[in-house]
C-alpha cells in the first residue's frame, strides 16, 4: 500500500514539474559566473582609441604593445621562432583559441552547449582551410600555421588531419560529423569535388541548421541569441546576393542560407534577376536597409567591403545593447566573443596593412571600430 502511494506521489511530482517546465521554460547554465568572468575579460579588450595609436606605429612597436598586454603569453611563447607580422598573426590566433577554449571550459549545461555550437564556426573555418591546403598542394606545416583551434577540434586533431595524404582520408576521419553530412548532401564523394565551392556552401548551410537547432526559443535570452544568428544569416546572404549580382554570375547550385530573419532564399534568388533600381527598391523593404542605404548608392562600383564592415558594426552594436539590458543571458557571452574576434581581426588588418605599405587612411577604412 505504501509503495503504491509513493508511486502516485512520484508521478504527481513529475507531472507537476512538467507543467511548470512548459509554462516557465528554463535553460541550465551557470550564467552569473560566466557573465562575471567575461565582464572582467571585456575590460581587458583593446579600446578603440588604441587602434588609432597603432596606426601610427611600426610593426615592431605594435608587437611590443601586444607583448605588454593580454597577448604577452603568446608573444613570449612564439617569439623565439617568429617575428614581425608572422608573430603578430600567430600570437593573436593562439590567444583567440585559448580564450574561447576557456569560455567553453568554465560554462555549464545548455549554456555550454549553445556556446560550443556557436564556436563550431571555427571548426568549419579550419576544415575548409585544411581541405583547400590539400587541394592546392600546401605542406602540412603551412596548413597548420593557418588553422585557429578556437572551436571543439584540438590542435592535435587538426594537425593529424593536415598531415593526412588525401582528402578521402580526411573525410573518413570526419565520418558522422556535420562535415560528413554536408558532403553527403552534395551527392558526391570526396574525389568527385572538382572545387570546394559547392561543398563549402553545403557546409555553411549544415552549420547554421545545427546552430539554430541548438537554440530553441524557450527563454527570452535564447530568443535574443536566435535572432542574432538569424540576422547574421541575413547579412551573409545579403553580401552573397550583392557580389553575385555585381558579377552577373548564374550558378547551378544553391548559394544562399536558410533560416534568416528577413531574407527568404526564394526572394534572394529572385532579386538576382532585378535591375539596380528594382533591387534597391526591394531591399528598402527590409529592417536593415537604413544601415546600408548609402553604400547601395555607390554599389557596385565601390564593391561590398564597406557595406560588410557597416553590417558587422551594426550587428555588434545590437549585441552590446542587448547585453547591457539582459546581463544574465547568453547575450553578454555572445557580445564578448564577437568583440574578441573583432579585436584580433583589427590587429591583423593593421599589421598586414603596414607590411603591405598601405596608407593609414586605407587601413583605417578596413577596420571595424
Amino acid at each position: 500500500m505504501a509503495d503504491a502511494i509513493d508511486t502516485r506521489i512520484a508521478r504527481a511530482v513529475r507531472s507537476g514539474y512538467k507543467r511548470v517546465r512548459e509554462k516557465v521554460p528554463i535553460e541550465t547554465g551557470n550564467y552569473p559566473y560566466v557573465t562575471a568572468r567575461l565582464k572582467a575579460k571585456k575590460a581587458l579588450l583593446i579600446p578603440d582609441d588604441m587602434y588609432t595609436k597603432m596606426l601610427q606605429m611600426e610593426i615592431p612597436q605594435i608587437a611590443r604593445v601586444l607583448g605588454e598586454g593580454e597577448y604577452k603569453q603568446e608573444m613570449l611563447h612564439l617569439g623565439a621562432r617568429l617575428s614581425g607580422v608572422d608573430l603578430i598573426e600567430a600570437a593573436t590566433a593562439e590567444n583567440l583559441a585559448r580564450v574561447f577554449s576557456q569560455i567553453i571550459g568554465f560554462s555549464e549545461g545548455h549554456l555550454k552547449f549553445m556556446i560550443s555550437k556557436y564556436l563550431g564556426r571555427w571548426d568549419v573555418r579550419n576544415i575548409k582551410t585544411i581541405l583547400r591546403g590539400k587541394l592546392y598542394g600546401a605542406s602540412t606545416q603551412e596548413i597548420v600555421d593557418d588553422v585557429i583551434p578556437a572551436g571543439s577540434f584540438s590542435t592535435e586533431f587538426l594537425t593529424e588531419l593536415a598531415a593526412m595524404e588525401t582528402v578521402d582520408a580526411i573525410f573518413h576521419a570526419l565520418e558522422g560529423t556535420m562535415f560528413d553530412a554536408a558532403l553527403k548532401s552534395t551527392g558526391k564523394g570526396p574525389s568527385e569535388l572538382a572545387s570546394l565551392a559547392e561543398y563549402e556552401d553545403a557546409l555553411s548551410r549544415e552549420y547554421y541548421r545545427l546552430l539554430l537547432d541548438a537554440i530553441p526559443p524557450l527563454t527570452f535570452g535564447s530568443k535574443l541569441f536566435r535572432r542574432f544568428v538569424q540576422q547574421e544569416i541575413d547579412f551573409l546572404n545579403l553580401k552573397t546576393l550583392l557580389r553575385l549580382w555585381a558579377q552577373k554570375v548564374k550558378l547551378d547550385r544553391e548559394v544562399f542560407l536558410d533560416g534568416g530573419l528577413d531574407l527568404a532564399r526564394d526572394d534572394l534568388n529572385a532579386m538576382l534577376e532585378l535591375e539596380k533600381p528594382a533591387l534597391i527598391n526591394r531591399l528598402s523593404e527590409y529592417s536593415f536597409y537604413d544601415e546600408v542605404a548609402e553604400d547601395l548608392k555607390s554599389f557596385p562600383e565601390a564593391g561590398v567591403s564597406h557595406l560588410s564592415r557597416r553590417l558587422e558594426k551594426f550587428h555588434m552594436v545590437h549585441a552590446a545593447e542587448n547585453a547591457h539590458l539582459y546581463p544574465l543571458t547568453i547575450v553578454p557571452v555572445l557580445e564578448y566573443i564577437v568583440s574578441k574576434q573583432r579585436e584580433v581581426q583589427n590587429i591583423r588588418i593593421i599589421a598586414r596593412g603596414k607590411q603591405s605599405g598601405l596608407s593609414t587612411d586605407v587601413i583605417k577604412e578596413l577596420l571595424v571600430i
